[in-house]
């Protein structure tokens, strides 16, 4: 018996798999699912990831800086990095579950913290919790994760009823964003943002103009800048005009209808315009059909300047448009007669009114060359200098011979006008009086005063003979006829005597007459030398220094 046991067991054990599942595991499994599930849940429910770049991240801490909307925590900032380039400052933000409804393409984050501006002081709330990040809500557009983090809030929320204007201007730094819009010296909105635009080289300023004003912006309005003090001084005298409070210190922008125009067609949102320089220029705008001539002066052009009015009798019929105008095609040399060229443009629809709309003014211009109208420089202005172009016309002049086009242009005969004319037609006269025979004059004058002189020691001869004959013996035996008629003739020659008063007038008018001329010898000798001495003072001269003997 023993043998058989010992036979069946030789020693080898025989292992078994225990079956069993032991409880020990269940509490690392529960632990790792409440795990997995914390995890998904956190992944899961947590809102979306923003990217804000910015240049500069004063004020903002990862972990700390919350972004909030209305005032109300929707998100914190995580993290806080320079992008690969170091330019640039890259923020990463979670904005909180749900929050996803308010990122689309036109919403806008910014700092808020404490700032001072023409609005006055904002953002005093910051100094003490520091400074946070604003999102306004977008709209429009799909879901971003990036944007990019102004400085400043925005003027106008994309929401804002109102209407949105871009206005195009060569001067850079005219406008700047935050100046008001004004209509007719009422705010009715501001200026959103300024961009230089470098492939059309000018700025462009977008303007948000709110309701319900907007409907006062229509395709006929003009835009120009409000400088608050605007002082010209131009070929139409000086000007001064004051703006409104607002605009006295930081400027900005106004608009209005011209004089003479309809309301016209409502402006349509994104409606470009041109911004002038102030309300004058505005008119200028009003006037683009045009008609070129070419004008050539032999006067001085100076103080005529592109933008001078061309008038006929005080009615202004267009502009002066280039001094001086470039000819390539003709060929001047400097000499005496040297004409310098000048473009000016007839504009017919500043007389269509007076003249009505079917006046044709280049043929009334062609016929009335034909007749003496001529083109003339006056002065506009005599403290600024300023000239402008006058027509009028000249019927002395001698009908026009020339061409009336040149290079392409038609052309305006001119005559010399304003101070020119009157220094050439007193120069006229200086030579008039320097060519007459003023030395033969005195010369003769001199010789009938002596023999004045002459004449009158004759007479007294002869009254002398007459007073002897009549008182001699000889008298009283002439006829009484005769002895009436010597007593007549006596008589009558007693008023020339000496001592008479026919006597002393005549002496004191030859006297008055050889003094006038002596007086006038040095005079007819400075006009001799100097034609113009009588405008234009002559050099003085050394008195005389006698000679010594010799």
């Amino acid at each position: 018996m023993a043998g058989n046991n010992m036979a069946e067991h030789d020693g080898t054990a025989k292992v078994e798999k225990i079956k069993r599942w032991s409880p020990v595991w269940i509490v690392p499994i529960v632990t790792a699912l409440i795990g997995a599930w914390i995890l998904f849940y956190h992944y899961s429910h947590q809102g979306p990831e923003v990217t804000l770049i910015t240049t500069t991240a004063e004020g903002i801490e990862g972990g700390k800086t919350t972004i909030k909307s209305r005032n109300v925590d929707v998100g914190k900032v995580e993290t806080v990095t320079l992008s690969d380039d170091l330019q640039q400052v890259i923020i990463k933000a979670r904005l909180n579950t749900g929050m996803e409804k308010m990122l689309r393409d036109d919403s806008v984050f910014w700092v808020v913290k404490p700032q001072i501006g023409r609005e006055g002081v904002s953002g005093l709330g910051t100094l003490l919790s520091g400074a946070y990040i604003q999102l306004q809500p977008g709209n429009k557009g799909s879901e971003k994760s990036e944007y990019k983090l102004d400085d400043s809030p925005p003027l106008a929320s994309p929401d804002a009823k109102g209407i949105r204007v871009v206005l195009e201007s060569e001067r850079s730094g005219q406008l700047s964003p935050g100046d008001p819009v004004l209509f007719r010296g009422f705010q009715v909105g501001t200026v959103e943002t300024s961009h230089f635009d470098p492939k059309a080289r000018n700025i462009k300023y977008q303007l948000f103009i709110r309701a319900p004003y907007d409907t006062l912006v229509s395709d006929n309005v003009r835009f120009w800048k409000d400088s608050g003090v605007n002082f010209d001084m131009s070929a139409a005298g000086m000007r001064v005009e004051m703006g409104s409070l607002t605009t006295l210190f930081s400027g900005g922008v106004s608009f209005d209808i011209p004089n003479g125009w309809t309301q016209g067609q409502e402006a349509k949102n994104g409606d470009n315009y041109q911004l002038f320089d102030d309300q004058k220029s505005i008119q200028e705008s009003l006037y683009t059909r045009h008609m070129d001539y070419v004008m050539f002066f032999s006067d001085s052009v100076r103080g005529l300047q592109p933008g001078a009015p061309v008038e006929f009798r005080g009615i202004r019929l267009g502009t002066v448009s280039e001094v001086p105008f470039p000819i390539n095609a003709l060929k001047q040399q400097i000499a005496n007669d040297y004409r310098i060229p000048v473009l000016i443009r007839i504009e017919p629809d500043r007389f269509a009114q007076l003249l009505g709309s079917d006046f044709n003014i280049a043929d009334h211009i062609r016929d009335g060359i034909a007749e003496g109208l001529r083109a003339s420089m006056k002065s506009a202005n005599l403290l600024t200098g300023s000239m402008y172009v006058d027509l009028d016309f000249y019927p002395n002049e001698k009908p026009w011979k020339g061409p009336l086009e040149v290079a392409g242009h038609k052309l305006l005969p001119t005559v010399s006008g304003g101070f020119a004319q009157i220094q050439q037609k007193l120069m006229t006269t200086l030579d008039k009086i320097n060519n007459l025979p003023i030395e033969p004059m005195l010369r003769e004058a001199t010789s009938t005063l002596a023999e004045s002189q002459r004449t009158m020691k004759s007479t007294q001869k002869t009254i002398e003979s007459l007073n002897a004959i009549v008182s001699s013996k000889e008298m009283k035996a002439l006829p009484q006829d005769m002895q009436q008629t010597l007593i007549q003739l006596n008589r009558s020659l007693k008023g020339f005597q000496p001592g008479s008063p026919a006597y002393g007038n005549l002496v004191g008018d030859m006297q008055s007459l050889d003094k006038t001329l002596r007086e006038l010898q040095p005079v007819l000798k400075t006009l001799n030398q100097k034609s113009n001495a009588l405008i234009f003072a002559a050099p003085g001269q050394d008195d005389p220094q006698p000679k010594k003997a010799k």
